[in-house]
């Protein structure tokens, strides 16, 4: 929670006489830097052991019910959502006139939001409210147009759905089974990609959902079996679909956030570092005070991530170090967990400026703690980018005994689930066994031969090029043969 809202939740829970556990219980979590484990035992300690169960509950449900009213005074679909609510109790009071007033302005306001589910519910509790009365003041023709208009409703929902799924399908492939490395691995997408071109094929409503949801299949998808390319022109394209329709993005939103970075991403893989700063423009216009607090430390992150990987291509070591101090630290540490990925980001490209300007142990201290804090993933090519950055500076440290530990473990971890490892990977590990000490001037020429051979490969394949996206691995290897 935010300062703001933690401000909020005691103003409107402190009232009264008498103590509250519950609020003795809120303090206690609120305390910072303590570990899961010893936050635990201090609170086992402080309180009932048999009442603190039920404490907890009661905390959490106060302190939902505290967020929910704060998102109620932002967000749009909260409001339609609080209206529901309303209509329903007026409803139930039989007060007909007013329920009748509320429920109209609420099928407008959600008709302008594009909701159509909220809408359906209107027309739903319209329908109700007819039948509970027994049909007496409407027409026949009143009735069934009300019932088209809900059912056309569904229709244009299920279309939906139906590209949710898709997407959510694709997602989970890339994300459980690893991600495209060659062009054989694209057949686990064919099937979806082929349901999506006849979805998009049939007759739909042309909203902005359905507009959002094609670009954001599409775009995941050439992103995912490297056609950067393709991929940075579709993104252009979903990024005018949400700049036209602002008024229709979520509170926070972060539909926009996932599509600005996938932009930035396309761009640094393809080298056109031009459009780095237009975009950067947009997501630092995100970063808006009536927006949560979470959101703004992600959308900060995600700048941090971004200028420093624009200052590093540069080569502006004095630029990067300038940034990384004028971050706050609560942005580097806070919300680390809310996206796990971003934070191996920013750790990484942080090691990275210090490990270009010769600081090897700040380098490896930042990555020993990100190592630390979060759980390696298989699938995320951050996580081997990492570690190949820390065992290089294992290798230049020449700590070559506990760099032979750390090659047996990566291989081990990644290979798993019959895993192949990319060139790029393979490339490095080689570099160690055959030149295993940096001192040494010379390698045998068959390994040299062997290795420029692997380099020259990695030139030319377009899934290579989305490790090196984060260090250039192939040329560190070239200046050390």
């Amino acid at each position: 929670m935010s300062g703001a809202e933690k401000r909020y939740f005691k103003l409107n829970t402190g009232k009264g006489v008498g103590g509250k556990d519950y609020l003795r219980l809120f303090e206690l979590l609120s305390e910072e830097g303590i570990p899961d484990e010893l936050l635990r035992q201090k609170a086992q300690s402080a309180f009932d052991p048999i009442a603190l169960d039920s404490l907890s509950r009661y905390l959490t449900d106060q302190l939902t019910d505290c967020l929910i009213q704060l998102k109620i005074n932002k967000d749009p679909l909260f409001q339609l959502y609080q209206g529901i609510m309303r209509v329903k109790v007026l409803q139930e009071r039989s007060l007909q006139t007013e329920s009748d007033k509320k429920l109209l302005k609420l099928r407008q306001k959600a008709s302008e939001l594009e909701q159509p589910s909220i809408q359906y519910i209107a027309y739903r509790l319209e329908l109700d409210r007819w039948n509970a009365t027994g049909f007496a003041t409407i027409t026949d023709q009143e009735l069934v147009d009300q019932q088209m208009k809900a059912r056309e409703l569904l229709k244009g929902m299920n279309y939906i759905q139906d590209h949710y799924s898709l997407f959510e399908m694709m997602k989970f492939r890339l994300l459980q089974g690893g991600q495209i490395l060659a062009d054989s691995d694209k057949k686990k997408l064919n099937d979806l990609m082929l349901s999506e071109l006849v979805l998009m094929a049939g007759k739909h409503q042309n909203n902005f959902t359905t507009q959002k949801l094609h670009l954001l299949f599409q775009s995941y998808f050439l992103t995912t079996i490297g056609d950067f390319e393709s991929a940075v022109k579709t993104y252009h394209s979903l990024n005018k679909v949400f700049e036209d329709h602002l008024h229709l993005l979520d509170h926070p939103p972060l539909d926009y956030l996932a599509a600005l970075e996938g932009i930035l991403n396309s761009l640094r893989r393809v080298d056109k570092w031009d459009d780095t700063d237009y975009y950067l423009g947009k997501l630092m216009q995100l970063d808006q005070s009536d927006y949560p607090e979470y959101f703004r430390y992600q959308v900060k992150k995600t700048v941090a991530i971004n200028g420093l990987s624009r200052l590093l291509n540069k080569g502006d070591l004095a630029g990067c170090l300038q940034l990384i101090n004028q971050l706050d630290k609560d942005v580097v540490e806070s919300y680390s967990r809310l996206n796990e990925e971003k934070q191996w980001e920013l750790y990484f490209f942080i090691s990275v400026v210090y490990y270009r300007n010769g600081a090897l142990k700040k380098a490896h201290r930042y990555l020993s703690k990100v190592l630390q804090q979060h759980q390696l993933q298989a699938n995320w090519l951050v996580c081997k980018a990492v570690r190949l950055l820390d065992m290089i500076i294992y290798y230049e440290q020449g700590d070559t005994d506990y760099l032979a530990y750390e090659i047996r473990t990566y291989t081990r971890f990644f290979k798993k689930e019959n895993r192949s490892l990319l060139k790029v990977e393979e490339l490095v590990i080689r570099l160690f066994q055959a030149k295993p000490a940096i001192e040494r001037k010379a390698m045998p020429q068959v390994q040299e031969k062997k290795l420029r051979r692997l380099i020259a490969e990695i030139q030319t394949d377009k899934y290579e090029w989305q490790l090196l996206a984060y260090f250039d691995f192939r040329k560190w290897v070239e200046n050390h043969i």
